[in-house]
């Protein structure tokens, strides 16, 4: 059995070329692209270990995320040039399986473009689809090609492997309700049901479908505080589902509302077989680590234990962070702590969000953090229907106040499968595409907003808390602060503002070079209209005088 998987780029092709002015960048032969999300594939990666302890399989992936990130250049037109280029050297691969997993709305335009170029290339292959985009997005799928033989209804360990053991495969994904097809669709059968995997423990931890060092310099990672591209990171994902109703999430679709969770012995292991290989930094990728807080502990503290340093980019849910809990997260070198604090509106966690979370927790947590020496940085979110214009306001007073040392202001997207996504279609509210929208674009107008207004002011907000008003300034914790600006240079290196606040924080501590430095720049960046609306609304001089 020889399989072929496909990871499509996270973002649309559009933003990779030219890179709107909100957004992090790459550069290639000096020449400025979007900055795409490296991380580990950890639903394929499942897969293929899953089939190899069960059958004779020979797998393959193409994970174009990671594959554009390493190329020094980009000379196509079209992201239809450029994956009929790198899937056309395959050819003389005689594959049985192209799987295409999507797990993000930016990628559905690539999965159709992908699927194609697939059956022209591949003609007797069966192409398969799954991830939470074709999960959710099937009818649309089916209705916009007739590329796809099948899509896999939620988690596809059981479904494939039961898939390639068939006499004929053809005829199973006909038979069995794991898997969606357009014939059903024609039928009225809508009835397609999950095949969850209830023992986490039967995958096996087996990575060798991907070339391992690939992911180790990741943009997401090396954003936060505290990390380097010389740390090696290595994602896991030690539990599957989440029970909470967040109205913006769509990972239930996938995985479940129901917790299953590996068993500490193999959690330890997989730690140890890391660490043994050289690994310094483990990624847990949970979408709810913390819901069983006590083994959750234990494992936080066996990472301790070992000398080794954790990361959560999903956050953690504030309600179980109590003060054991952030000193065993210190002592397994966490730097930083992603607060998934969303809004700081008391109503719109309650009534829009439908987010079990109150804000007297957000700042005892983020008071918690200060005092035990954990870097904080925030995740929030604006614009959902329902929320107000007041309501952003509140938002942005509260954040002032919180004293946290990081803020990522992100507008709401209506991701395929969340609730908020049904409220967005029911009501009229979309005024983009939704297939190309992300966290950094506003394509949702109520009758409180339009999505300009939305687009403008989060990224309004963004200068405000973590420039203008910086708590790490403000307490006079100079280093924390210019820290979090070279953090933002690193994506953004032409931020005027951060270089106007290093400027001054670079002052304080009387390093009069540095400061004239950070001063030069921020007259050069100054000038560009896109900072100079900001420069103007928050009082900024237009430039600094020598």
């Amino acid at each position: 059995m020889k399989i072929l998987f496909l990871i499509p780029p996270n973002m649309a092709f559009g933003d990779f070329v030219n890179p709107p002015g909100n957004t992090k960048v790459s550069y290639k032969n000096g020449v400025e692209y979007g900055s795409l999300i490296t991380e580990m594939p950890l639903g394929v990666i499942s897969l293929s270990a899953y089939l190899k302890k069960h059958i004779d399989c020979d797998i393959k992936i193409i994970d174009f995320n990671v594959e554009m990130s390493k190329a020094e250049s980009f000379d196509f037109k079209s992201y239809h040039d450029y994956f009929n280029y790198s899937i056309a050297k395959f050819k003389d691969n005689d594959f049985d399986i192209i799987g295409i997993s999507s797990l993000f709305s930016t990628a559905y335009t690539n999965t159709i473009i992908l699927s194609e170029i697939c059956r022209n290339i591949f003609s007797e292959a069966l192409i398969l689809a799954g991830g939470n985009v074709p999960t959710v997005a099937y009818k649309d799928i089916f209705d916009d090609t007739d590329s796809i033989d099948a899509i896999c209804y939620g988690e596809g360990d059981i479904p494939i492997l039961n898939l390639v053991k068939s006499e004929n495969m053809h005829n199973h994904i006909k038979l069995d309700n794991s898997w969606i097809t357009k014939e059903k669709l024609g039928f009225g059968n809508t009835c397609f049901t999950h095949n969850f995997i209830e023992n986490l423990d039967e995958i096996p931890f087996d990575y060798s479908l991907i070339n391992k060092e690939d992911y180790y310099i990741n943009p997401t990672i090396n954003s936060y505080q505290g990390w380097t591209s010389a740390d090696k990171s290595f994602n896991i994902m030690t539990s599957r589902g989440c029970p909470f109703k967040c109205v913006f999430c769509a990972s239930h679709a996938t995985h479940g509302r129901k917790m299953r969770y590996e068993s500490i012995d193999r959690v330890k292991s997989n730690i140890l077989s890391m660490k043994k290989n050289g690994i310094e930094v483990i990624v847990f990728q949970d979408d709810h680590f913390m819901g069983d807080k006590k083994r959750a502990l234990e494992i936080v503290k066996f990472v301790a234990s070992e000398k080794l340093s954790a990361f959560f980019p999903n956050s953690l849910a504030l309600y179980a962070l109590n003060r054991e809990m952030l000193q065993a997260l210190k002592d397994a070198n966490v730097h930083q702590l992603i607060l998934a604090v969303e809004s700081g509106s008391d109503r719109v966690l309650k009534h829009v969000m439908r987010k079990p979370l109150k804000l007297d927790i957000v700042r005892r947590v983020a008071m918690d953090c200060r005092e035990i020496g954990i870097y904080t940085d925030c995740n929030i979110v604006m614009g959902l229907p329902g929320e107000t214009k007041a309501d952003i306001e509140e938002t942005r007073e509260f954040l002032k106040t919180l004293k946290a040392n990081w803020f990522r202001i992100n507008i709401a997207t209506p991701l395929l499968g969340s609730e908020m996504n049904d409220i967005v279609v029911e009501n009229n509210f979309l005024e983009g595409d939704l297939k190309d929208s992300n966290y950094k674009k506003a394509i949702v107008e109520t009758d409180d907003w339009s999505a300009e207004y939305i687009q403008d002011v989060t990224y309004d907000i963004n200068i405000d808390v973590n420039f203008i008003h910086n708590a790490d300034m403000d307490l006079g914790n100079y280093y924390d602060a210019i820290e979090g600006f070279n953090n933002v240079l690193h994506a953004k290196p032409d931020h005027a503002i951060a270089f106007y606040c290093l400027s001054l924080c670079y002052k304080k501590l009387n390093m009069i070079e540095e400061s004239q430095d950070s001063e030069d720049k921020y007259n050069l960046y100054s000038t560009n209209p896109f900072w100079k609306k900001f420069i103007k609304k928050h009082n900024l001089p237009e430039l600094i005088a020598s």
